[in-house]
């Protein structure tokens, strides 16, 4: 439950957790799901691509040309979207020296999680070429679990999150 100003009620504010040490950006389970379709449009288009190549078919040049911009905009909407969600402050997990805070879809603090709060973090991670993330599991005393999804292979937020933690007395669990 949310109060007026964003914060999560019970919680303390982001002004108590003390100095920031990094806003990284984060994801949800639509933008995972998204992550996954886009590189199975991609690989589609790179199989019709080799079919072109090996068939030769009339007009597969400019077949070739429309898949070949297709998958050029789908890499640069993927640039373009991370670029301005971290700018907007949308779907970020600031790391501060007390704790974390975890902003939503629009930008609102959604919750924040000071390091004593913290019962156990969970740290699960999916390399695959379909679907890649890193998944992060809060489990907190006394309140629901927080959960952070990062897609991408080797993103700064891991050892970032796993220093921060380490010096708020927490130790991750595989």
């Amino acid at each position: 439950m949310t109060r007026g100003d964003g914060m999560v009620r019970g919680a303390r504010s982001t002004a108590e957790l003390g100095e920031r040490r990094g806003s990284y950006p984060i994801a949800g389970a639509t933008g995972a799901v998204l992550q996954m379709f886009r590189r199975m449009i991609v690989a589609f288009l790179l199989v019709f691509l080799g079919f072109l190549i090996f068939k030769r078919p009339h007009g597969g040049l400019s077949k070739g040309l429309i898949a070949i911009a297709v998958i050029a905009g789908l890499i640069a909407l993927r640039f373009v979207w991370s670029r301005l969600s971290l700018r907007a402050g949308v779907r970020v997990c600031h790391i501060h020296t007390g704790g974390l805070a975890v902003t939503g879809l629009f930008g609102q603090v959604k919750h924040v999680v000071p390091w004593d709060g913290i019962a156990e973090l969970t740290h699960i991670s999916n390399l695959s070429p379909l679907l890649t993330f890193h998944r992060f599991e809060l489990v907190r005393r006394g309140a629901r679990t927080v959960p952070i999804l990062v897609l991408q292979a080797n993103p700064e937020f891991v050892p970032a999150l796993q220093r921060a933690s380490e010096q708020g007395g927490l130790r991750p669990e595989r």
